[in-house]
C-alpha cells in the first residue's frame, strides 16, 4: 500500500496515504471543473474521482456546443498511485497547486480536448458539510472552490473550437469525504426533497457566489454567499482566499421555462451584515446537463464498478429536445447574463440547480419534475 506520497510529512491518520481514514464505502476524493464562453454558446465540464473503499476510479468530460451535448465516461480499477489523476485517455494534471491545472484527452471516440485552468481567485474554503437522514450521516465532506479562466481547444467529430481565456471563464472545486455514490442507497426513503441552487456572477473586479439549500416549506438549511476579489495573474493568487466579503443573507425570485423547473431568469438581492443591499438580474443562455459528468446517471453515476477493468463510453444528445421530466436531467448549469436593476449588463456567470420534490413556495408536488 506504499505510494511515493508516503515520503512526505502529509499523513493525517496512522495508515498509508492510500488507506482512507474511514471504512465507509462512500469515501471519495474528487476534482470537478466547469467552463463556458460568456455568450453561452460553449459550455463544458470535466471530473475525476477516486473511491478507494470501492477500489474504483472514474473520469468524465462533457461539452455542449452547436446544439449537442457530447460526453466521455471512463471507469477503471483504482490506480496504485493516488497522485496520478487519470482514467484511460482522460487526464487531470496539477501544473501548479492552487493556481494552474490541465484537463486533456487524445482523440477518443471522436472527442478530444486540451484545456488549462488558470486561477483568478484564491481557493475558497466552503467548509465541512454534514447531512443526516433517519440518523444516518450520508454526507460528510469538505470542499474548496476556485474561479478562473480557461485556454485551449475542444474537438468533437473533427470540428475544433478554440477556447479563448479572454471570453471563457469557469471554476474548479476539490472535495473529499463521504457522500452518496455508487448504488446511491441511503435509507428506505431514498431520494426525497432537495432545493439547491448556486449562482455565480463575474462582476468585473470580483466574483459573487450565492447559494441556498431549502426545505420543502421554503426555510433554509443554508443560505450563504460571498464576494471574492479577482487577481490579474495566477502568480498573485493566494493559496487560500482571506479577503472575502460575506453576505448576511440573500433573496430570490425565479422565472422558469414553461412546464419545467429549469430556471429561465432570476432576480437576486444580497444583504450585508451592515444592512446595505445590492440587486442583480440573471437571464439564462445556454445549458449543460450534469448527467454528462455522471451525476444521477443510471450507468455512469460516480463510483460504480464496471467489472474491474477499463471501460470508456461516449454518449451524445441534442440540447433542444432534452426530456426535462427525467430525474437525471434535473441537475444542470446555465450560463447567465447579469444586469443591474435598471437593465444595464454588468457581467456574466452561471447558475447550478438541483430542484427535486416538494417546494411549497412554488406549489411543487413531491413526485413531479415539472
Amino acid at each position: 500500500m506504499i505510494s511515493r506520497l508516503d515520503d512526505y510529512c502529509v499523513h493525517q491518520a496512522p495508515g498509508y496515504l492510500r488507506v482512507p481514514g474511514t471504512t465507509d464505502r462512500n469515501f471519495y476524493d474528487r476534482y470537478f471543473f466547469s467552463g463556458y464562453s460568456t455568450d453561452g454558446t460553449l459550455i463544458f465540464g470535466a471530473a475525476f474521482g477516486r473511491y478507494p473503499n470501492r477500489y474504483v476510479q472514474d473520469a468524465h468530460f462533457t461539452v455542449a456546443w452547436r446544439g449537442k451535448q457530447s460526453s466521455l465516461h471512463a471507469s477503471d480499477r483504482l490506480a496504485a498511485a493516488p497522485e496520478e489523476a487519470r482514467v484511460g485517455p482522460l487526464h487531470v494534471e496539477v501544473l501548479e497547486p492552487m493556481r494552474v491545472l490541465r484537463c486533456h484527452a487524445a482523440n477518443e471516440q471522436g472527442v478530444a480536448y486540451d484545456l488549462t485552468f488558470r486561477a483568478e481567485t484564491g481557493a475558497i474554503d466552503e467548509g465541512r458539510l454534514q447531512v443526516a437522514r433517519e440518523g444516518l450521516t450520508y454526507i460528510d465532506q469538505t470542499r474548496f472552490m476556485q474561479y478562473g479562466t480557461w485556454e485551449g481547444w475542444i474537438e468533437v467529430d473533427g470540428q475544433r473550437v478554440a477556447v479563448d481565456p479572454g471570453r471563457t471563464h469557469g471554476l474548479r472545486d476539490k472535495s473529499w469525504g463521504v457522500r452518496v455514490i455508487g448504488e446511491q442507497q441511503v435509507t428506505p426513503e431514498r431520494g426525497g426533497q432537495i432545493f439547491w441552487m448556486n449562482v455565480v456572477m463575474h462582476l468585473g473586479s470580483e466574483y459573487s457566489v450565492i447559494r441556498t439549500l431549502d426545505r420543502a416549506d421554503g426555510s433554509s438549511h443554508e443560505r450563504a454567499g460571498y464576494f471574492a476579489p479577482l487577481y490579474a495573474s495566477p502568480a498573485l493568487v493566494p493559496v487560500g482566499e482571506q479577503a472575502l466579503r460575506h453576505v448576511a443573507t440573500w433573496e430570490f425570485d425565479l422565472d422558469f421555462v414553461p412546464g419545467t423547473r429549469r430556471v429561465a431568469a432570476g432576480r437576486y438581492r444580497v444583504r450585508w451584515p451592515d444592512g446595505s443591499q445590492r440587486s442583480f438580474r440573471g437571464r439564462a443562455l445556454g445549458t449543460l446537463w450534469y448527467a454528462g459528468l455522471g451525476y444521477n446517471h443510471d450507468r455512469w453515476h460516480h463510483g460504480l464498478d464496471h467489472g474491474g477493468k477499463l471501460v470508456v463510453e461516449r454518449e451524445t444528445w441534442p440540447t433542444d429536445s432534452v426530456d426535462l421530466s427525467r430525474a437525471d436531467r434535473q441537475f444542470l448549469a446555465s450560463v447567465i447574463e447579469i444586469s443591474s436593476e435598471d437593465g444595464q449588463v454588468i457581467g456574466f456567470g452561471h447558475t447550478e440547480q438541483l430542484l427535486i420534490g416538494e417546494y411549497r413556495p412554488f406549489g411543487w408536488g413531491a413526485q413531479s419534475y415539472t
